[in-house]
């Protein structure tokens, strides 16, 4: 009997690409989009941590002390437990948020809960309270998504052939470059549209609950459309239209309105 040829080295690093995607899979705890989660979530935070670090090392930043600082902390504080409640593991993230000293509308956030507020954001926009926590949660809801991760996972997807012939030849060192190599890549690169509008979704509702008007979304970004002029903020550059991001925000309200009752008695 003629025995079958082995599998050649390329369908079997096919066959574990495909098995480690499939492993990878995991569903949003508030939108139950399926999502690709291979990059683990500790090694994500740490990455980002180190990013983070970095940043807050190379940009000026406000003291701690600074009323802008104080104000965007405070606001944060009481978002962070709403996303908690969603999900739990983000309980032992190292929470942060800080105010950069940058002339840009701009905000961002990392994974394992890290957060940045331009400067730019606070004294072009000039948001209310209400404004300015629409900013932080949305923020906050790509932390709470796993955006950083699922970005990393992604982009780990595309030289998965090379990972698991890396780690079928025991090339260690060369896996853990790679790494991370994508780590920075996806830690650098915008967030997608789909991603934009979640976190849109997600941060409506992190925002009512802390006790937040989700009403203001909509006036927080007809000011940022008035402050685009031409090319628009920074903040919109990766963002749907404004037209088209304040009529699904004024879909969405409605929905989380009797969470924002209920946390203000109203």
């Amino acid at each position: 009997m003629r025995l079958s040829p082995l599998p050649r080295l390329p369908a079997l690093v096919s066959l574990a690409g495909l098995m480690l995607v499939i492993a990878g899979c995991a569903t949003h705890p508030v939108t139950g989009r399926s999502q690709l989660m291979i990059m683990p979530e500790g090694q994500a935070n740490q990455m980002a941590y180190q990013a983070y670090s970095r940043m807050a090392r190379e940009k000026s930043t406000l003291p701690a002390s600074h009323v802008a600082s104080q104000r965007v902390q405070r606001i944060t504080q009481r978002i962070v437990p709403q996303a908690v409640r969603v999900y739990p593991q983000a309980g032992g993230w190292q929470w942060e948020s800080r105010v950069f000293r940058d002339d840009s509308v701009n905000a961002f956030a990392m994974a394992g809960g890290k957060v940045g507020i331009n400067t730019g954001m606070l004294d072009k926009i000039q948001p209310s309270d209400d404004e300015l926590a629409q900013v932080i949660a949305h923020e906050v809801a790509h932390a709470l998504s796993g955006h950083t991760r699922e970005k990393m996972s992604m982009a780990m997807t595309q030289q998965m052939g090379l990972s698991v012939a890396s780690a079928i030849g025991g090339l260690d060192a060369r896996t853990a470059e790679m790494a991370q190599q994508v780590a920075a890549v996806a830690v650098d690169l915008p967030f997608s549209r789909r991603m934009e509008l979640e976190a849109d979704e997600v941060g409506l509702l992190l925002a009512a609950r802390a006790g937040y008007d989700p009403r203001a979304a909509v006036s927080l970004w007809r000011k940022m459309q008035a402050q685009g002029g031409g090319g628009g903020p920074e903040w919109l550059s990766t963002h749907p239209s404004s037209g088209n991001r304040i009529q699904a925000l004024e879909r969405a309200i409605p929905a989380v309105m009797p969470e924002y009752r209920r946390a203000t008695g109203g």
